[in-house]
């Protein structure tokens, strides 16, 4: 068995292409800078294609946010008064690199920058400074605007779609360059905070290191054109009008929000998930979804989720989330065999100290294979049958030092995908999708080129394996807009090769089922049976299918399908020389 080390990060973004030496940052600012920058110090730590130095010009003072409207100003206190400052804007020191420590303390700025031998200056200081800065990078100087480093009156902006009643919220970080038009250079949508500005920034601001790292990789790349020597603004782009009394608009938010708080209803025992299932039926248009007849199951204990069927010789076996207890929030993985008239659970499949989820189960070269969400150890792992389908092996891990989130794995051409959601600096593991590649299924999975593939909360979490209908290759995605697990998306990959990855969407499947249901997240198909989880109180309507107890009455056997076909071709022998007509067997295990 080959595990990674615990502390091994793999890396999320490959060396770009045609770069032929490393990109050079030299970092000017104060003494302390906002945490967020720190945090992208952090990550650009950890690649060689980028190099980041770091100079401190100790009388520099941060960029302030200036003309802030008095009751913009009051809400703000307020806010800051309840909650305390934001993370990611709280002055934190500015880091320093081991054995490139500034050794002319005493030079002028320039010197000292120059002695760096800087591609591009980032600039956390006076305007004064930026242009002789820009002299001595071919790349230039990018000035630091207020809007995103100021610790009381950054990200102003981001009131906008809270006002607007906005489920999402862009995060877009530009370059505003002299003459010529702002450059767009990385997007990424989130989930709107609707009750409290302070948290709405804090999760937009939690983005910001992976967004700049993510420019700079472009810039790298060469992707990013940039006037030589040229000094130019790094801002957030600009949301639509706010309009008029913003200050005492939030505030109305703000006094909403806490009156929901206090008269919210808790939740009573019957919320939970709930698995659709249609059986033997054609299977839904991901361009236009119906779940049409159904039949309904529901775990006796707790919940059943993250459903993932697979057929097997005629038997319908279904792997899931097992959530025994909620208050815990840990899980196991599940095996649940449907069968006429019912349901069976078989028992568990897999159980760790922590909370398991999203079990990918799949055959591969006479082998069953599993890929579970084990987010709470930094880690995707490979697990392999050692008899199928309740036992199995930890045999490599794919991604190490990362939380990922609903890992997927895909086979196309040769070469295998995984697909997973990371949060790279605490931010929402549902708004970025990463793309991994190998030429094997035990392989070295790399960064693909064009990781992240969607930066979107309303199409980038994983839903369900990849599939096929009528020739196109699907990927069913969550969107989290509204709230977590509101509903699928089906986007079609139009292109999926070890350099390039193109989908675009196709629609977007509801619950479609009884009012109580608020949502569903997690969508599989194959050999007919289709499986679909949503959240909410018990749905009434459709029936439910009986869950007998115990597992399965005719012995468990074989290890995969490899033994199983020795076994019967052994067997089939056999009887063959006895006179007698060989029965079938039990399928694969």
């Amino acid at each position: 068995m080959k595990h990674a080390g615990a502390t091994v990060k793999t890396p999320l973004y490959a060396v770009p292409e045609g770069a032929r030496k490393p990109l050079r940052v030299v970092m000017v600012g104060p003494a302390e800078i906002p945490g967020w920058l720190r945090a992208f110090h952090d990550l650009a730590a950890g690649y060689d294609w980028i190099e980041l130095r770091t100079v401190v010009v100790p009388e520099t003072v941060i960029p302030q946010v200036r003309d802030v409207p008095a009751d913009v100003r009051a809400v703000v206190a307020l806010e800051h008064a309840m909650l305390g400052d934001n993370s990611t804007l709280a002055p934190v020191p500015m880091p320093s690199v081991p054995g490139h420590a500034d050794a002319m303390p005493d030079a002028s700025l320039s010197l000292r920058v120059s002695a760096l031998s800087p591609d591009l200056i980032l600039l956390l200081g006076p305007r004064e400074s930026a242009t002789a800065l820009a002299a001595l990078a071919p790349l230039g100087c990018w000035r630091v605007d207020a809007n995103l480093v100021d610790a009381r009156y950054a990200g102003l902006s981001l009131l906008a779609p809270m006002l607007q009643g906005e489920h999402t919220t862009q995060m877009a970080l530009m370059l505003k360059q002299a003459a010529g038009t702002p450059i767009d250079l990385t997007v990424s949508w989130g989930r709107t905070r609707p009750s409290s500005f302070m948290k709405q920034r804090e999760d937009a601001f939690l983005k910001l290191p992976g967004l700049l790292l993510r420019a700079l990789h472009r810039l790298a790349g060469g992707y990013v054109s940039v006037v030589p020597h040229s000094v130019a603004t790094l801002d957030l782009r600009s949301q639509l009008p706010m309009g008029r009394a913003v200050g005492l608009r939030v505030l109305v938010l703000l006094l909403q929000a806490g009156l929901r708080r206090i008269t919210g209803k808790r939740r009573d025992g019957s919320i939970g998930w709930t698995l659709v299932l249609r059986l033997n039926g054609t299977p839904l248009d991901p361009q236009a979804p119906v779940m049409g007849s159904h039949v309904l199951l529901r775990a006796e204990k707790g919940w059943w989720a993250d459903p993932f069927v697979i057929t097997v010789q005629g038997r319908r076996l279904v792997y899931v989330e097992e959530m025994i207890n909620p208050k815990r929030n840990v899980a196991n993985i599940a095996c649940v065999e449907l069968t006429e008239g019912g349901a069976r659970r078989l028992g568990v499949a897999l159980d760790e100290p922590g909370h398991l989820s999203f079990p990918q189960v799949f055959a591969w070269q006479e082998h069953w294979y599993m890929t579970v969400e084990s987010s709470y150890d930094r880690r995707v792992s490979l697990y392999r049958a050692t008899h199928f389908p309740l036992g199995w092996e930890r045999v490599r891990d794919l991604v190490t030092g990362r939380v990922c989130v609903d890992p997927t794995l895909h086979h196309h051409e040769g070469r295998w995908y995984l697909f997973t959601n990371v949060a790279e600096n605490r931010n929402s593991t549902s708004d970025e999708l990463f793309l991994f590649v190998a030429d094997s299924l035990e392989g070295e999975f790399s960064p693909h080129p064009a990781s992240p593939i969607v930066c979107d909360v309303r199409r980038a979490r994983m839903a369900g394996r990849l599939f096929r209908h009528q020739g196109r290759l699907i990927r069913p995605a969550q969107d989290c807009g509204p709230g977590y697990g509101n509903a699928v998306v089906f986007n079609e990959v139009l292109e999926l090769g070890p350099t390039t990855y193109r989908e675009r969407q196709l629609s977007r499947l509801g619950p479609q089922l009884a009012r109580p249901v608020g949502g569903c997240h997690t969508y599989n198909v194959d050999g007919g049976v289709e499986v679909l989880d949503v959240f909410g109180r018990r749905p009434t309507g459709p029936a439910y299918l009986k869950i007998f107890d115990g597992p399965r009455s005719q012995p468990e056997r074989s290890i995969d399908p490899a033994v199983d076909n020795k076994v019967e071709q052994l067997a089939s022998a056999v009887l063959q020389k006895t006179g007698d007509r060989a029965q079938p067997g039990a399928p694969p295990r």
